[in-house]
């Protein structure tokens, strides 16, 4: 007489096969939404969609010069969301995470490295180096072709406080002051809606961001474009960056100004762990590492503090 066994197995039937849960980062450019500036921790879970432990921290200090001197320093964090309309992943799947984009303004206004000139900044938001003699006098400085392109009516620039006035311009579409005529440079029309230059800074270290909130008022429905690219820790961790040393307008097309400035920033020795790639937003790949080139017992990351969110960096 034959018997038929059967095995009773504990194995669940599983799941149909997909490709890995990697966290996607992305490359390239992209128009975003501003969301938010230095949000409070509820407006920040309402955004993200999640609880956040502690309170976040705009105000602080830092260390300057070889005396580590402590100076003030805010962070100034605008929330952004890229625009999933525009932005497509391979298989269509809109691209529409949420990031930040981060600007550091010190309490200290920038002077150059033998500190005998400083930045100043008209009320068009444009720059300029004077001299202490031509800051008391408001003279407008004189290059080899010509005077610099500055209003009288301009004061001493915080650091960092040319690269915000720069993102805010690109983001409310503000005009520039001057336009081309008859081979020569003229004020536009109506200058006062060329005007972009933040007077109420000073607050921000007392943790009052007001003048950025009704900023954001403006134009809430307005986009701007973002260069996103990709940073490696000395620990071979990637995160995702943003290049915040010039923004583009939603209606700019051509890149080519952009790609020259990264290009150039990056030979002089800016961004020495970030790529950058001048391009549409796409999802970023990692080059294959050739299998002879690995160690023979190469240890696996650890991934038990992988942040769920690509855009923030693991404490």
């Amino acid at each position: 007489m034959s018997r038929t066994n059967k095995l009773f197995m504990a194995v669940a039937k599983g799941k149909v096969s997909s490709e890995g849960g990697d966290i996607k980062r992305y490359i390239g450019v992209a128009p975003v939404f501003v969301l938010a500036v230095n949000p409070t921790k509820s407006k920040l879970e309402e955004i993200y969609g999640t609880t956040i432990e502690n309170d976040p921290v705009y105000v602080g200090e830092t260390e300057v010069g070889e005396d580590k001197k402590k100076v003030a320093q805010v962070r100034l964090d605008f929330i952004v969301k890229i625009d999933g309309e525009k932005c497509k992943d391979v298989d269509g799947t809109p691209i529409d995470a949420v990031t930040r984009v981060s600007f550091f303004i010190r309490n200290q206004y920038r002077t150059n490295t033998a500190g005998d000139k400083v930045q100043v900044i008209d009320k068009y938001g444009r720059t300029a180096w004077v001299t202490k003699e031509q800051f008391s006098k408001k003279e407008i400085p004189m290059y080899s072709n010509g005077p610099a392109n500055l209003d009288k009516d301009y004061r001493a620039c915080f650091w960092g406080e040319e690269q915000l006035t720069n993102f805010i311009r690109a983001y409310l579409n503000i005009p520039n002051v001057m336009k081309y005529v008859n081979k020569q440079w003229v004020l536009i029309d109506n200058p006062e809606e060329a005007e972009v230059r933040l007077d109420d800074i000073a607050n921000y270290f007392k943790g009052n961001f007001a003048e950025l909130n009704e900023i954001l008022t403006y134009q809430p429905q307005n986009k701007v474009k973002l260069l996103f690219g990709v940073r490696t820790t000395d620990d071979n961790r990637q995160f995702q960056a943003v290049y915040t040393e010039m923004f583009l307008k939603n209606g700019v097309t051509d890149y080519s100004r952009l790609d020259k400035d990264v290009k150039e920033r990056k030979n002089a020795g800016a961004y020495p762990t970030t790529e950058f790639e001048v391009c549409d937003l796409k999802v970023y790949h990692v080059g294959a590492t050739p299998v002879a080139s690995l160690p023979d017992n190469t240890d696996m990351p650890d991934f038990t503090n992988t942040p769920s969110n690509p855009w923030e960096e693991t404490k």
